[in-house]
């Protein structure tokens, strides 16, 4: 699938109003100076946490540190930029796909961005007045769901499709594969709930 074909379909199944918009972006860019003042914290801080942590040192190597903190500090300013045209977008599909390649698990993005939004929201409440805050996290909020919703559509489908090429399977008969381990997932989940339950009623 072509990379802007990927992102607008990706895109579409979101709701609009959860998305930023041109108008998300000019707010974004009144608050430059603040997000300048705190980017070389944040993007030290980032690594610095992903190195100290196990779950997260795996998946990356001190000789590219200083690459990936360039590539990063890049991220980080065109994204508090607000420039949230079709091409950002692409962009973070294609940031999606990269992650496949170096192995980078999604859970791994979903707590890095906990860990981010945790850290402006910390800086935005100490120099902010209680209005702004609630207006910039609103839409920091809906970069987080946006940009991770494409990251990880766009490795899951990459990954369908190198599977689909590689198998030669039929897109129904690879589907019917996964939804059999689906099924499988569920029926090992229910049986592990009714058990929790049952050991909740008795101690009740």
């Amino acid at each position: 699938m072509e990379l802007l074909t990927l992102t607008n379909t990706l895109l579409q199944q979101i709701p609009q109003k959860l998305i930023p918009n041109a108008a998300d972006g000019a707010i974004l860019q009144q608050h430059q100076a603040f997000f300048e003042k705190h980017k070389a914290t944040v993007i030290q801080g980032f690594y610095d946490f992903m190195y100290d942590q196990d779950a997260t040192k795996q998946h990356l190597s001190n000789e590219n540190r200083a690459t990936r903190e360039a590539l990063l500090s890049q991220w980080y300013e065109i994204t508090m930029q607000g420039h949230f045209d079709q091409a950002y977008w692409a962009w973070q599909a294609l940031v999606g796909i990269v992650h496949i390649k170096h192995k980078i698990p999604d859970s791994a993005v979903l707590g890095m961005w906990s860990w981010l939004i945790d850290n402006l929201n910390q800086a935005l409440l100490a120099e902010k007045t209680t209005a702004e805050v609630a207006q910039i996290m609103s839409i920091l909020h809906k970069v987080q769901a946006t940009v991770c919703s494409v990251i990880i559509e766009s490795a899951k489908l990459s990954q369908q499709e190198a599977i689909k090429r590689a198998s030669g399977l039929n897109p129904a008969i690879l589907n019917r594969f996964i939804e059999i381990e689906i099924n499988e997932l569920l029926k090992q989940g229910r049986t592990a709930l009714a058990q929790t339950m049952q050991k909740q009623a008795r101690v009740a």
